[in-house]
């Protein structure tokens, strides 16, 4: 179980010493590649940037001249930029070379001795790697963040501001110290420590996989579950989105890579353009809920609590299901409101499943070793790995030399394919394989190394000058006497207050960076005033996850609509309509907190919870599975759907009352009334989005 850290301390002394290799391998590897992928795709032939416009002659001469100019130095950037990135590259290895021969003093006699020029130099080289990496990776919100947080620590602003804002301020040296070159700050201990061992091995396992063919599985069974399905290949878009998205952790990513496949699926079913990027959107933005992975938050959420990982896990199980749940039906209502429902239905080819039930070893032994013997991330994503290559292996020689199945094994090199019906090319074409699970495994750990040291940039230096602890004591100190929901004595107000703050650290960052950013300024003030610690970490993860569907970055949607050809502003306000229960169900396990905490109580709570988040989908979507509903039958929804999530604080029997009557109503509009099948006609897809086409809702009234 120990073997990765074993390793780990036969080659360095210190964790930080293995922190630090981590870092500089991890900044190099990404600027690297980036120059890879920029000279690539010089060498292309784009040339769209520098070619000249049609436009220049309808244009005035100074205007003219202007953009010329501003062509011609992006095209000139465009050309140095590789070569920036490969000295940047080669300045992260030297810089945490120099790190790791001077380990010993940096981090002992030069407290008490004080740091030398070059010492600061490297620390100032070491925080611009980070936020330049990040700003290269990530766009520049995080970057921009990183960079007003040292404005904020210096001198020069710190003691100019007003009240909670007032600090005594740092010299460029004392940031150089604090935020690198002591061994802190972009080497913080939780965000470098989980992410150099727990959410790289994870990063690799997802490379690895994709690498030998997971998501073409999922995919596969998707479309055959997709003939046999009424609402055809959406469910499924859904529910491979939240398999990967659990594994990536990344919704944006998540999006761009199944999205590809299910966005050209959802519109071949008839599926409009907006619905289509915005369902995806949801999906994927949802998938980082999903245990046991459950992205990469999770590892950072088990380290800042203090507590083991199967907890989090298990907290996270009750709030993913009420997600997808309602995420599955609200689309579920949507697809028959619109008439997009699949016509030729055909039994379900259980033989689909064949094909991918080799990777059902591995997965039982992560959840074995994770959930029942209960091993560090680290040990369980190891053997997992190890399981995966081993079963591979086995695997391909089944099937390419002794022809189980009709898959046929290939190496590729070059443009030429070589058949694996041999033990050694088959062998070779696995190896293949493997390395390039590795290899992209790696290109895709290596960016979220910039944005965690950049995160702990920020950390490190907000702490120093007090704003975080400032933070919370002002928000446990907030008025008291307001009552929403019965969340009352200021809560509601504190919970409002940190569902806006991980919505708006949330835009544009990767859900992790907001997170950390919330739990650092926000959530000591949610603890202070009673709730539980692991649940509102859950409160604000679960807000940071949305930001990826929230308006005006809506990261996730805007990707999305861009493979769909949609409006982005259409496709948001649909994504909004899908995900509106996932802006209620935080507030509902805070006064339900056994949904997080499962006790006896978790078995009446979690049914009814999820009545009243199925009546607000049938308020938000307005149809009920049968009807189009009035605006007054979807203000009554949600009134009642309220009480059903809310109702404990008066009496549990105010919930179940509640519950029993949308699950009554929506019983009567399925089996009483009926969804007859619209007709199918030219103008299906084309309609306004208000309009039913071809419901008839007075069936069976």
């Amino acid at each position: 179980m120990k073997i990765a850290f074993a390793i780990q301390t036969d080659l360095f002394a210190e964790t930080d010493e293995y922190v630090n290799v981590f870092l500089g391998l991890g900044l190099a590897l990404y600027y690297f590649d980036y120059a890879r992928t920029q000279y690539t795709d010089s060498a292309t032939g784009d040339d769209a940037a520098t070619a000249p416009s049609g436009d220049d002659t309808a244009q005035p001469a100074d205007t003219a001249g202007t953009g010329r100019t501003l062509r011609s130095l992006k095209a000139a950037y465009a050309r140095v930029d590789p070569i920036i990135a490969l000295l940047l590259g080669v300045a992260a290895i030297g810089a945490v070379l120099y790190v790791h021969t001077n380990y010993a003093r940096l981090t002992e006699s030069a407290h008490l001795l004080g740091y030398n020029t070059t010492d600061h130099l490297v620390g100032l080289l070491l925080i611009t790697l980070a936020i330049d990496a990040t700003r290269r990776a990530f766009g520049n919100v995080i970057a921009a963040v990183a960079v007003l947080s040292i404005a904020y620590a210096h001198t020069a602003v710190g003691p100019n501001l007003p009240g909670l804002f007032y600090h005594t301020g740092m010299t460029w040296e004392t940031i150089a110290e604090n935020g690198a070159i002591s061994v802190s700050g972009v080497y913080d201990e939780t965000l470098m420590r989980i992410g150099s061992t727990w959410v790289a091995i994870f990063i690799m396992f997802a490379g690895i996989a994709k690498a030998y063919g997971l998501m073409d599985f999922v995919l596969d069974v998707g479309r055959e579950l997709g003939t046999s399905l009424r609402t055809g290949v959406v469910q499924i878009a859904v529910i491979a989105s939240m398999v990967m998205g659990s594994i990536t952790g990344s919704a944006a990513a998540n999006t761009a890579t199944t999205g590809s496949f299910t966005i050209p699926m959802m519109k071949d079913q008839g599926v409009r353009d907006e619905f289509a990027a915005s369902i995806e959107a949801v999906a994927s933005a949802g998938g980082q809920m999903l245990p046991p992975v459950m992205g990469v938050a999770a590892f950072l959420m088990a380290d800042f609590t203090g507590v083991s990982y199967v907890e989090i896990v298990q907290a996270g199980v009750v709030p993913a299901a009420l997600f997808y749940l309602s995420v599955c039906i609200a689309v579920h209502f949507t697809i028959l409101k619109f008439g997009w429902v699949s016509r030729d239905l055909s039994a379900f080819d259980w033989r689909a499943l064949v094909g991918g039930l080799h990777f059902t070893i591995p997965i039982g032994v992560l959840l074995v070793t994770l959930v029942y013997l209960q091993y560090t991330p680290l040990s369980a994503g190891l053997y997992t790995i190890i399981t995966l290559v081993g079963v591979m292996y086995v695997r391909n020689i089944l099937v390419g030399v002794f022809d189980v199945g009709e898959e046929d094994i290939t190496l590729e090199i070059g443009e030429t394919s070589i058949a694996g019906d041999t033990i050694g090319w088959n062998v070779l074409a696995t190896t293949k394989q493997t390395l390039d699970g590795l290899k992209q495994g790696g290109t895709e750990m290596a960016p979220l190394v910039g944005v965690l040291a950049a995160m702990g940039l920020i950390i490190e230096l907000l702490e120093g000058t007090g704003l975080t602890q400032g933070i919370a004591t002002t928000i446990i100190g907030l008025g008291d006497g307001v009552s929403l929901f019965g969340l009352g004595s200021g809560l509601f107000i504190v919970l409002f207050l940190a569902m806006i703050a991980s919505i708006m650290f949330g835009l544009g960052m990767p859900t992790p960076a907001a997170y950390v950013l919330v739990v650092v300024l926000v959530t000591p003030g949610i603890i202070g005033m009673g709730v539980p610690q692991i649940t509102a970490h859950m409160f604000v993860f679960y807000f940071a996850m949305l930001s990826a569907i929230t308006p005006p970055v809506a990261i996730s949607v805007a990707i999305g609509s861009r493979i769909a050809d949609s409006s982005f502003l259409q496709s948001c306000l649909q994504a909004l309509k899908l995900g509106a229960p996932g802006f209620v169900i935080p507030y509902a396990f805070i006064a339900n907190n056994s949904l997080i905490d499962w006790s006896g109580e978790t078995l009446i709570a979690f049914p009814v919870v999820l009545a009243g988040t199925i009546g607000l989908i049938v308020a938000t979507v307005g149809f009920d599975g049968a009807r189009d509903l009035s605006i007054p039958a979807r203000g009554l929804y949600t009134v009642v759907a309220l009480c059903a999530m809310f109702g404990s604080v008066a009496h549990i029997a105010v919930q179940i009352v509640a519950a029993a009557a949308i699950v009554g109503v929506l019983l009567h509009a399925r089996f009483v009334v009926g969804y007859e099948i619209p007709v199918e006609t030219d103008t299906d897809t084309d309609t306004d989005t208000d309009a039913e086409p071809g419901i008839d809702t007075s069936t069976g009234d």
